[in-house]
């Protein structure tokens, strides 16, 4: 079981890039969040979307093709071997099924034409969005409990 262990552990490399990647996905989903609800422009027909929003979104875009590579590189080894620890099962399972939402969310936001199956898409995707951080923290306070090492 110690084996499983260590071989769950993340490298400090992988650490940081899931880190920067998430940070950037969340503090640019933030950001349009705040623009897109607290801080409309007025023209002259009326409120409109602020000239950031759009570059926001590429932000976020970019942010989770980093993201997505480095997610796909959990699952050769940190899935596999954390499924053999069941104390973190419950723990493991629910951040994937949030990352799972989130991806089928965000690519429905980009390629679904209904607009009120994008509103509640919408919603969805921004409120476990914001949410994401405390699955995070979750998972990872499990790993204490769990007794998994920390990578040098």
């Amino acid at each position: 079981m110690n084996q499983l262990r260590f071989a769950a552990a993340l490298s400090p490399l992988h650490r940081w890039a899931l880190m920067v990647a998430g940070g950037a996905l969340w503090l640019s989903g933030v950001a349009w969040l705040v623009l897109h609800f607290y801080v409309p422009i007025e023209s002259d027909f009326g409120p409109e979307a602020n000239p950031l929003e759009p570059w926001l979104l590429k932000a976020h875009g970019f942010a989770m093709i980093a993201a997505l590579l480095a997610i796909g590189g959990l699952l050769t080894a940190h899935v596999t071997a954390g499924w053999e620890i069941r104390q973190q099962r419950v723990r493991g399972i629910a951040i994937a099924a949030a990352v799972l939402v989130l991806i089928a969310t965000g690519y429905l936001l980009y390629y679904a034409g209904n607009e009120q199956l994008r509103g509640s898409v919408s919603t969805v995707h921004w409120v476990l969005g914001l949410g994401s951080p405390a699955i995070f923290l979750w998972h990872r306070a499990g790993r204490r409990k769990a007794d998994i090492p920390s990578s040098k």
